[in-house]
């Protein structure tokens, strides 16, 4: 059986990821969304899977860890496990060991549960420990998911625990506390890569994703960078593993499958127009440094030679202003959206091509284009805006403009190179997609109402695109 490109389970969905890297493979704990709770299968609780490179997954494992986000870490040899519970919309932090040392076998150790403390921490929030051993320090430092007590609103934070042995921690003052958020800073994640450390957190409140802030080693002080957030609104609850300089961020890229807030429109056209749920599929990522310490997201080795069949191009401009030569394909005109259609797109594919923006406004392609290119996803870089953008189908009419009055759907900031070249890849699987630029940023997005249709190119303004290159894999 084919691997799945971005996994999720039958009759399940991925909640939040807990990937931790051991023993040379990647050991993914997570939080296994069931859609039929009454399937004969059906396990509730937390579940393992095994895997050397993030595409092939070993089988699921139910671990019977009931609860919410955690972390899993190991002292004397013997593995402990943290999650979190919402006993009568109270927040604790609960405390597992293992019972015979495997990662599958956990006993609940209730006297370990413990609170916020009322003091530094508001009661209102206490989930998602991450917990690290401070060598230098000879103690354990729990980050976790809180809200400083104070008395305006914007308490959102990285709270602080620090213990000896596991067993009794002590309150610290938050670790990161930018009095920007609304609510807690969700499945708060600490990790070193070469000279810098780094924080990985989520939000749902201001801009809605994974946030990172970056601290140079030997200093105290968190620096906010370029692109404060890691991929776009349909990437969530992240977190990392890793080992030296090889590093993989996980989180899951929400369906629009269940309304699960009741915020569908009363009256809507196909499912590109719902809200997201809570839990998808599950996004891999892999980390790189910018020369400035920044972090940038590029497309995993092992998911890229997944597709080993090359698709022939073809292309048929529907608009005027096209110039062929050499295989590459230039918009000659200034003032106008040149458009050229393609080849049809395989079930999942992979697409490269390199845009050479020469003062366009906005340049890309065009996913599940129609033949006159008036429906489709559009995904694009706008230079004078430093971003990448993705706009579906919806913005082509005036219902879609009525219903999302706003500019765009998804954005992501993005540098503008120095010779003016974007690189882009753009990867695809049913109605999950993805789009890498410059080894720099990442998009995730879904296309629900059109598939099996063209790929398209378009430029509003001149711009060359070269390399162009489409690749589909070969099913078992």
């Amino acid at each position: 059986m084919k691997p799945k490109l971005f996994y999720t389970a039958p009759n399940a969905k991925c909640g939040d990821i807990i990937p931790k890297y051991i023993d040379g493979k990647y050991q993914l704990f997570y939080l296994k969304h069931w859609l039929d709770r009454d399937a004969p299968d059906f396990v509730p609780g937390w579940h393992r899977m095994e895997s050397k490179d993030l595409v092939h997954m070993g089988p699921e494992t139910p671990i019977h860890v009931r609860g919410g986000t955690g972390d899993i870490v190991c002292r004397n040899g013997q593995w402990h496990l943290f999650a979190c519970i919402f006993p009568e919309g109270k927040q604790y932090v609960t405390h597992y060991i293992s019972k015979d040392g495997s990662l599958d076998s956990w006993e609940y150790q209730e006297a370990d549960t413990f609170g916020p403390d009322g003091e530094i921490y508001h009661c209102s929030d206490w989930r998602d420990p991450r917990v690290v051993y401070r060598e230098d320090l000879d103690e354990y430092w729990m980050f976790l998911a809180a809200r400083a007590n104070k008395l305006h609103s914007q308490t959102g934070c990285v709270g602080l625990c620090v213990s000896k042995d596991l067993k009794t921690w002590e309150y610290r003052e938050p670790v990161y506390f930018p009095e920007r958020f609304n609510g807690a800073c969700e499945c708060p994640d600490v990790f070193r890569m070469g000279d810098w450390y780094y924080l990985v957190f989520s939000s749902y409140t201001n801009l809605f994703g994974t946030y990172y802030v970056k601290c140079p080693v030997g200093e105290t002080q968190w620096q906010i960078p370029k692109n404060h957030r890691l991929d776009a609104r349909a990437f969530y609850a992240a977190k990392t593993a890793g080992h030296d300089m090889e590093r993989y961020i996980c989180g899951w890229n929400p369906t629009k499958d269940e309304n699960i807030f009741g915020f569908w429109p009363d009256k809507f056209k196909g499912k590109d127009y719902r809200t997201w749920d809570w839990g998808g599929g599950m996004v891999v990522h892999r980390l790189i440094q910018q020369p400035d310490g920044d972090l940038g997201l590029v497309l995993p080795e092992s998911k890229k030679a997944l597709f080993t069949h090359s698709v022939p191009n073809s292309f048929s401009p529907v608009t005027e202003g096209w110039q062929e030569s050499g295989g590459c394909w230039t918009a000659k005109t200034a003032s106008s959206q040149q458009m050229l259609l393609m080849q049809q797109m395989p079930e999942s594919c992979y697409i490269h091509l390199k845009i050479r923006s020469d003062g366009a406004h906005q340049a890309g392609v065009i996913l599940q284009a129609s033949e006159e290119m008036r429906e489709g996803y559009y995904i694009y870089v706008e230079p004078e805006m430093n971003r990448l953008v993705f706009r579906s189908w919806l913005r082509m009419y005036e219902e879609g403009g009525k219903t999302f009055p706003y500019d765009i759907e998804l954005e992501v900031p993005l540098r503008r190179p120095g010779d003016g070249v974007y690189h882009m890849e753009v990867v695809t699987e049913g109605t999950v997609g993805l789009v890498y630029v410059n080894s720099e940023a990442a998009m995730s997005f879904r296309m629900y109402d059109y598939q099996n249709r063209n790929l398209g190119l378009f430029s509003f303004g001149k711009a060359e695109f070269s390399q162009i290159e489409m690749r589909e894999r070969e099913y078992e």
